[in-house]
């Protein structure tokens, strides 16, 4: 999932319950702060999932509740982030809102964060007592409570249907009677097919003459029949990349391969979504014939990211018997022109995916001097930790050397005066026979010997509040009373004697 989609379900956990639970989420789902939410990062799903189930287990409601609670902060997030202008001039209604939202998450992916993702899937269709019912498809299961609590629909149906789709759930959304409803209507007001089918009859009748006017102005058409045979197809770009293709006899699949959305290639599937976005794959040499060597499978899974693309709408006419496909080159920066080896100039001066191009062109440095500041705020971030911790260490070896006021004293940059004390009580303490151990033992079980004994004794000058000198050895020295002053100084150096006696006891003897 985008970085966008973690950098909402953090604001809307901050937001609801604080700084302090996320953190907790963060601990369970495995993230490291700062690097949860990046926003032109792409998340797999399953640390997405894992996520909102950390989420779920914090806050104390199931994953599904969890979704809807994020739904109704969604609409809320995006609004903020810059989006309602857009959402507000999709559609005047809810059924052209709805139908729009499918082109909207394939521009989303494939031209503003430039992911190729494989987004959700919405049609919608009109009843007729005024009612939509909407068809959300998707590859991620369980998400759909995300839908039904933006649309606040009454019914919700779940199923499954073939491979392509892992989850379809329809909704029934009726219309609230408010005081916008006198001027604006739940389905769309647009043009009908039939009106759109009436205006390309005589396309199909004219053939010749309106083939002409198609080529000069430099538009892509393909009038398909319903068993998805070519009947007629305007473009001197595509007819140049495929010299053999016959009027009545070359299939659509010959030379296109269907994109998005994820459905069959069927006449009843494509009257479904007969209002998404339709973009195509241009068949490449490779892609022609029956039989590849295996090479040229390897080069053409290769070439299917340099592909050329189209993309635009379907229409049906002439009493449904045939479909018009009306579209455009598929490219969004100059990269991509170069690359598949197009030039501006094979796009008609009016098609609106020119200015598109150039616009990218520029919005791409900015993308990348943003993505650069990201990357190194990051690195400092790292850096300020490391520091941090390096700082630590520091005065954890300094406050080994000396008495811990005396380094926080020179941690703060003060000089430290020499002070005298009228009195204290020195323990110095070495171990029997230590010169016959090292010579009967080993360099590595003296050093660990010595490591345990010192670490008991440690422990137990922390508990009486005296100050270990150094250790030369086996030789250990304490000192109470300094350097704060202290009357039972002596009683406090005898009991950590009296507790080195006793812990030297556990300690492995390695002779006897």
């Amino acid at each position: 999932m985008f970085g966008w989609v973690h950098e909402s379900f953090r604001q809307l956990v901050n937001r609801k319950y604080g700084r302090e639970t996320w953190l907790k989420i963060l601990e369970i789902a495995k993230f490291e702060e700062g690097t949860e939410s990046e926003i032109g990062k792409y998340y797999r799903d399953e640390e997405s999932f894992r996520l909102v189930s950390a989420m779920g287990s914090v806050i104390g409601i199931p994953v599904e509740e969890v979704w809807e609670a994020y739904g109704g902060f969604l609409i809320q997030f995006t609004m903020e982030t810059g989006w309602n202008e857009l959402l507000r001039a999709l559609s005047p209604d809810l059924e052209g809102f709805l139908d729009t939202l499918d082109s909207l998450h394939y521009f989303i992916d494939h031209v503003v964060y430039r992911t190729k993702l494989k987004g959700p899937a919405f049609r919608c269709e009109a009843q007729p007592d005024g009612s939509l019912i909407l068809h959300y498809y998707s590859r991620r299961s369980g998400l759909y409570p995300i839908t039904e609590v933006i649309m606040k629909v009454q019914e919700r149906k779940q199923e499954h249907v073939d491979s392509l789709i892992t989850e379809h759930v329809v909704f029934v959304i009726n219309q609230v009677e408010n005081s916008l409803a006198a001027f604006r209507s739940i389905a769309s007001r647009t043009v009908s097919s039939s009106t759109i089918s009436s205006e390309f009859t005589n396309v199909c009748s004219n053939y010749y003459t309106k083939l002409m006017i198609f080529v000069k102005l430099s538009l892509i058409i393909f009038v398909l029949t319903k068993n998805y045979v070519l009947s007629m197809l305007a473009s001197i770009y595509i007819r140049r990349l495929f010299p053999l293709i016959q009027r009545g006899e070359t299939r659509v699949e010959d030379i296109l391969e269907l994109v998005h959305p994820e459905i069959p290639l069927s006449f009843d599937s494509i009257m479904a979504f007969r209002n998404s976005l339709f973009v195509f794959r241009l068949r490449d040499e490779l892609s022609q014939g029956s039989s590849k060597p295996s090479s040229c499978r390897s080069d053409e899974v290769k070439s299917q990211q340099m592909a050329i693309t189209i993309k635009g709408s379907m229409h049906l006419v002439a009493e449904n018997k045939y479909m018009v496909y009306m579209c455009s080159l598929n490219v969004t920066t100059i990269r991509e022109l170069i690359e598949r080896n197009l030039f501006l100039s094979d796009i008609q001066r009016h098609d609106s995916t020119r200015d598109l191009i150039m616009l990218n062109q520029s919005r791409m440095s900015q993308v990348e001097l943003n993505r650069n500041l990201e990357e190194t705020t990051r690195n400092l971030k790292c850096m300020a930790n490391a520091l941090k911790t390096e700082k630590q260490r520091t005065d954890e070896l300094l406050c080994e050397l000396m008495p811990p006021s005396v380094a926080e004293s020179l941690r703060q940059g003060n000089t430290v005066e020499a002070s005298e004390f009228p009195e204290a009580t020195i323990l110095f303490t070495d171990i029997v026979t230590f010169t016959n151990i090292c010579s009967l033992c080993t360099p590595y079980d003296v050093v660990n010997l010595l490591n345990d004994l010192y670490q008991r004794f440690d422990r137990i000058v922390g508990i009486h509040d005296v100050y270990k000198v150094e250790t030369i050895g086996d030789a250990y020295m304490i000192v109470g009373g300094v350097p704060s002053e202290r009357r039972n100084h002596a009683e406090k150096v005898l009991d950590v004697s009296i507790g080195m006696l006793m812990e030297s006891r556990y300690v492995n003897k390695l002779i006897n």
